[in-house]
């Protein structure tokens, strides 16, 4: 390991920080399409959710069944054209490993309904989690979705 003498940082150390920063930033520039596309599906735009989809996109749901990006798409149109709006969600990066233009990103997204319990007749809060394995591809400067992955879906029952 080399050691600069007279500042004491190792080459280690510089290197460490050099690729925190780089993944740091990849997180942060993923983020910013996680947000983009919970904006887009709330207004049913479409075009912005797919341009953030990779041209060869799957989504493999936590039943074992494989969209592919057409099927998507065109669930996608069909929601536009009924004037159906999605829940609105958050999506939380848990981790993010990068190799060279992929990157693996466990991500959380949670939204929330109010509902009635059929049993007491009482609102209640549903809290409802998919858990992803995303894979990112750096595709043409910016990064692109190119697989999802469902690993966990759930849904609390909670008290307003």
């Amino acid at each position: 390991m080399a050691v600069d003498a007279g500042k004491g940082v190792s080459t280690l150390a510089i290197l460490a920080v050099l690729i925190s920063t780089g993944h740091a930033s990849v997180r942060s520039q993923i983020q910013s399409q996680y947000r983009r596309w919970a904006k887009a599906a709330v207004s049913n735009d479409v075009d912005t959710i797919l341009s953030i989809l990779a041209p060869d996109y799957a989504l493999h749901t936590y039943t074992g069944t494989t969209i592919s990006r057409d099927k998507y798409e065109a669930s996608l149109r069909k929601r536009k054209a009924e004037n159906k709006s999605a829940s609105q969600y958050q999506t939380k990066i848990n981790s993010v490993k990068v190799a060279g233009e992929t990157a693996a990103v466990v991500s959380d997204e949670t939204s929330q309904a109010v509902s009635l319990d059929p049993v007491t007749n009482k609102k209640v809060k549903l809290i409802h989690i998919h858990r992803y394995l995303d894979t990112w591809v750096h595709l043409s400067g910016r990064w692109r979705l190119r697989n999802t992955v469902t690993t966990v879906e759930s849904t609390t029952v909670a008290p307003l």
